[in-house]
């Protein structure tokens, strides 16, 4: 019958059939998708191994399945048919992920960034300009293409700090006077705003002039960037002064 009740061995409580059906497909699906999950990630390290990939270097899991005990709820809240019960079950968690360069704190770290499957393909978006599959080989290059500008960003910006100091003290020396300070300006890309950094000397009269790092090759040849002159002449002066320019 359908009232039929069952017996709650762990609390003493009793189930209905319907409950305890409930709880045994939960039981048995917690079981297949540990399963699915297992297969899932065998493929896709398989996939990495073949295209390439060193388990430990460019990649790892921590994918795993345990067994686990503990009250879950049952039911539905929305027609007061939620119950708790304690239940034994196999539980999966954890994927398959690359080691992909970060920069922190001035030098380059791995984290991990994790690896879906599609067919064939795999994404990984930490490591790609788009949110799409790739064929295995192909996302071991792009990869490896991502890895490599990090490290020679790292190595521009502390390129870039190097140049930074020594035009100040550049500055200091000539005008000892003025304060000579880091800031930044940025310009528009295609994607996004773009920063640079710029040197600003600022006279006691409150002038100034910015100047831009030069080119990577020789980084501290500086580039003129940007005058603000504090005082500022009239419409009149700036007439008289126009007035009394020579002819070319």
């Amino acid at each position: 019958m359908s009232n039929t009740i069952q017996l709650d061995l762990f609390h003493g409580k009793v189930l209905t059939v319907e409950q305890q059906e409930e709880v045994n497909r939960f039981i048995k699906n917690q079981a297949e998708r540990a399963i699915k999950e297992e297969k899932r990630i065998s493929k896709t390290m398989l996939m990495l191994d073949e295209a390439g990939f060193v388990q430990g270097v460019d990649y790892d899991s921590n994918f795993e399945v345990y067994e686990v005990t503990k009250e879950r709820e049952f039911g539905y809240s929305y027609d007061n048919s939620n119950y708790m019960h304690e239940v034994t079950y196999m539980n999966s968690v954890g994927n398959v992920y690359l080691k992909v360069n970060r920069i922190k704190d001035g030098v380059v770290i791995k984290y991990n960034s994790s690896v879906s499957k599609e067919g064939d393909k795999l994404m990984c978006t930490s490591v790609t300009s788009q949110y799409r599959y790739y064929k295995p080989s192909s996302l071991l290059t792009k990869y490896k293409e991502y890895n490599q500008r990090v490290i020679k960003h790292l190595e521009h910006k502390n390129k870039q700090s190097i140049a930074l100091d020594t035009i100040v003290k550049k500055y200091q020396t000539l005008y000892p006077e003025a304060k000579v300070t880091i800031g930044s300006d940025y310009y528009r890309s295609r994607r996004n705003y773009d920063s640079f950094p710029l040197v600003i000397v600022t006279f006691k009269s409150g002038s100034s002039v910015s100047f831009q790092l030069g080119y990577s090759n020789n980084m501290e040849e500086v580039r003129f960037y940007k005058k603000y002159d504090a005082q500022t002449e009239t419409t009149k002066d700036l007439l008289e002064r126009f007035n009394n320019q020579k002819a070319k």
